[in-house]
Order: structure tokens, then sequence, then C-alpha cells
């Protein structure tokens, strides 16, 4: 009896990862992210490098 629970929590717990995988995978690399709070939202989605680029640009022109 143990081991057929313990196999429905193994099953029931990879069905869950495995879900929340997918939902996470569909909301884009932004919306998925774990600082997503806490990030600046203009470079959110961009390499450190590219936001300097993009940053020394806006300087340049403004």
């Amino acid at each position: 009896m143990f081991s057929i629970l313990l196999g429905i929590a193994i099953f029931a717990y990879a069905a869950f990862t495995l879900i929340r995988f997918m939902k996470k995978s569909r909301e884009g690399q932004c919306a998925s992210c774990a600082l997503k709070d806490s990030c600046g939202k203009a470079n959110c989605c961009i390499s450190h490098g590219e936001a300097q680029d993009a940053k020394a640009k806006m300087t340049v022109k403004g």
C-alpha cells in the first residue's frame, strides 16, 4: 500500500513540475524571470552588454 502511494506522489510531483515548466516557457523570458519585480523594465530581456550599448546610444542622441 505504501509503495502505491509513494508512486502516485512521485508521478503527481513530476506532472506538477512539467506543467509549471510549460506555463513558464510560454510566458517568455521576462515574464517567467524570478527577478522581474526588481529589474529595470526597459532592459529586462537583454543582456548586460546590450543594455550598456543601448544606454550609450541614448546619451549620444540625447
